[in-house]
């Protein structure tokens, strides 16, 4: 035994097991030692433990990730927007859109990273598949941000908590989900409580509640077709973000060239020298962002990632209520509790 000991001490030691295991029950002793099919059973179990502590932390973090790169986005953009006077919301969209596309290829091209699903990817694929991801990633930037030009951080915020409903219409506009009546029940209490904050605004706007639900319904259609790219054809996150960014950049410059570059003149330029600060953080926050997302759907769903959204938004409303001055009168709160509680019924029905 000494001379020609097993590679593996696992299976030296269950053989040593299982010979004092016979010596006990030759002694009419009940053994007390592990046996090689004991062994065989424990090292799955530890493994599975082991794995499911490593997922929870990754999970820990990516919440962490997800609840700080968004508001800290918001928040720079609207001070870009509102405070710094930088009214061009097109324009910044295809820049941190841009940012982010050149980050992702630059961090591809330096690791030599290669794309898996690159021999799929023909100009037919890329235009049916990705170029309309790429055009509702745009539009519902373009559109939220242009909103708080008009409305509050919190009432926006409160108006996105519709966006289970926009879900649940797009979902069935795809034939890929077919609502049950308490899930539309529960998506007509989210409808009164976005009816009553809408209400309750102090400074409501026409122009500013129809550019974010003209954002919520283009990041319903967005995250749709996100799931089947990501989960149903199999691309991983930094697929999606090499091929959908650039796309999304693509849009959003056509509409810039259009609507925002005739009004620019060399002021804008100098803004943009005295704020450049701002400008590469809100870049750096879009790559957080965009990356974040792609992880929530590659690992959960559409669903999840509007889920934690509405939390993050939640939150959002009360930083800015407590700590930014932000006016929020009663019904406006009541309304905002009515929709979340509606939220949550959406969630549970719709397991």
């Amino acid at each position: 035994l000494l001379t020609t000991a097993p590679a593996n001490p696992a299976l030296a030691s269950s053989g040593y097991n299982m010979t004092a295991n016979m010596h006990a029950e030759e002694n009419g002793q009940k053994p007390n030692v592990a046996t090689e099919k004991d062994l065989e059973i424990e090292e799955p179990q530890k493994q599975h433990e082991q794995k499911g502590v490593g997922e929870m932390i990754m999970q820990l973090c990516l919440l962490a990730c997800f609840m700080t790169f968004g508001p800290m986005l918001i928040m720079t953009n609207k001070h870009l927007m509102k405070d710094v006077g930088y009214d061009f919301p097109i324009t910044h969209t295809f820049y941190t859109s841009a940012f982010c596309a050149s980050a992702v290829w630059i961090y591809v091209l330096l690791t030599g990273t290669k794309l898996k699903k690159a021999p799929i990817v023909t100009r037919e694929f890329y235009l049916k598949n990705i170029m309309p991801i790429g055009f509702f990633q745009g539009a519902t930037i373009v559109l939220g941000m242009s909103s708080y030009l008009y409305l509050t951080v919190a009432f926006a915020q409160m108006l996105k908590a519709a966006g289970p409903v926009l879900i649940v219409v797009v979902l069935r506009f795809f034939g890929m989900s077919i609502p049950t009546n308490k899930v539309l029940a529960a998506v007509g209490v989210i409808v009164l409580g976005t009816v009553l904050s809408g209400y309750g605004e102090m400074n409501f706007s026409i122009i500013g509640v129809c550019t974010m639900m003209g954002a919520q319904v283009s990041e319903a259609f967005r995250l749709v077709m996100s799931q089947k790219l990501l989960n149903n054809l199999k691309f991983d996150v930094l697929e999606g973000l090499c091929y959908i960014t650039p796309a999304a950049a693509f849009w959003v410059l056509l509409a810039a060239l259009f609507v925002e570059a005739p009004r620019m003149n060399w002021d804008t330029l100098d803004l943009v020298k005295e704020n450049w600060h701002f400008f590469v953080m809100s870049g750096m926050f879009a790559i957080g962002v965009n990356t974040i997302n792609a992880c929530v759907i590659k690992f959960t769903s559409s669903l999840m990632l509007k889920l934690l959204s509405t939390a993050r938004a939640a939150s959002l409303v009360l930083f800015n209520f407590f700590f930014m001055g932000e006016m929020v009168t009663g019904v406006q709160f009541c309304g905002y509790s009515i929709s979340l509680a509606g939220f949550l019924l959406y969630n549970v029905y719709r397991k």
